[in-house]
């Protein structure tokens, strides 16, 4: 079955991962953190608030970056750590889940977090399982 190639799953979830972070950061701030800022809102007059606000937004896509790496390493045999796969694939099918659950499906972000919990968790499970046997 080559298509439960968990080499294949891992590089497809970190290409996402990237994919997930170049549209978190480009729309993001195109959508929402700039309407946010040029919003008038009190709290966002405080240069401490827009500049966090601005920050943590962009650092999410950071981390998506690196997860991206770590599941690129991870395909390649560099990083031997199968719990750490299986952390970001529940993590990441969680978090789509209970983000198209809040959202009611309306935030394009889901599929793709979905998704890569998918790959991520199966591919976990198809190499420990034939490790195993």
């Amino acid at each position: 079955m080559e298509y439960l190639n968990p080499t294949f799953m891992l590089l497809m979830a970190a290409a996402l991962c990237a994919i997930t972070a170049l549209i978190h950061s480009v729309l993001g701030e195109h959508r929402l953190i700039g309407p946010i800022l040029a919003s008038g809102m009190p709290l966002m007059e405080s240069p401490l608030a827009r500049n966090v606000t601005r920050f943590a937004w962009h650092w999410t896509t950071v981390l998506w970056f690196c997860v991206a790496a770590v599941l690129v390493l991870a395909a390649y045999g560099d990083i031997d750590a199968p719990w750490l796969i299986l952390g970001i694939g529940i993590a990441h099918l969680v978090a789509g889940v209970a983000d198209a659950v809040m959202t009611r499906g309306q935030h394009m972000g889901w599929p793709l977090i979905t998704l890569i919990g998918v790959l991520a968790t199966l591919a976990y499970y198809v190499t420990t399982s034939t490790i195993t046997t």
